[in-house]
């Protein structure tokens, strides 16, 4: 078991160091454009039109874009929650409301934050779409980020057709090496396609 577990981590690290690679180079407008298409075409999917209230990661490094997203839903009165992560030592995540943009006015880790008090924390159970970030995706809905487990943690009682997955095409490989805790997200959104996992494909509301 020792050794199987071993094994999966390196594959793992190995092909986080290799998406990760390709996502970085990925020049600045090109990044822009894609991201442009993806919410283009995220915004068709009736889920999103239908949510009341969305968790939407701000975005970090060479991740897809979401500022514009962020901007979109709040201009369509939609509720819009950020992740915030209010102590990187017990890897523990929380769905933080914010109103307008200029709420994100901290820095932690590196990542965008909005303050966080006992005012604009939301359950999760009134999320209708939660918005995911990756290095990589398989084709079984199957993610890869950058280790924490932050996303498998808070994702673990989350009904899988609310999650969707933001990722440039390149982005998306056949199988990922997966562990006993690593959790499928319901539907992909690429700048070239919606790639959605068996459970979710006949659901209407994804129509």
């Amino acid at each position: 078991m020792s050794d199987y577990l071993d094994l999966e981590k390196l594959e793992k690290k190995r092909a986080r160091s290799e998406f990760l690679f390709m996502r970085n180079r990925f020049d600045t407008t090109s990044a822009l454009v894609c991201s442009i298409a993806i919410f283009a075409t995220l915004k068709k999917l009736s889920l999103y039109e239908q949510a009341n209230t969305l968790m939407i990661y701000l975005s970090y490094g060479s991740e897809v874009i979401t500022d514009f997203i962020v901007e979109s839903a709040i201009e369509e009165k939609k509720n819009v929650v950020v992740p915030v992560i209010k102590n990187f030592r017990d890897l523990f995540m929380q769905a933080v409301k914010i109103i307008k943009p200029e709420e994100v006015n901290q820095l932690v880790c590196g990542i965008r934050q909005p303050e966080i008090n006992s005012n604009n924390v939301v359950s999760k159970n009134s999320i209708d779409l939660i918005l995911i970030p990756g290095i990589a995706f398989d084709l079984l809905g199957y993610r890869l980020g950058y280790g924490k487990g932050y996303y498998d943690r808070w994702l673990e009682d989350v009904s899988l057709s609310k999650t969707v997955g933001l990722a440039y095409d390149f982005q998306i490989t056949n199988k990922l090496p997966i562990g006993k805790h690593d959790l499928p997200i319901g539907t992909i959104v690429t700048e070239q396609r919606v790639i959605q996992n068996y459970k979710v494909r006949n659901d209407k509301r994804w129509k």
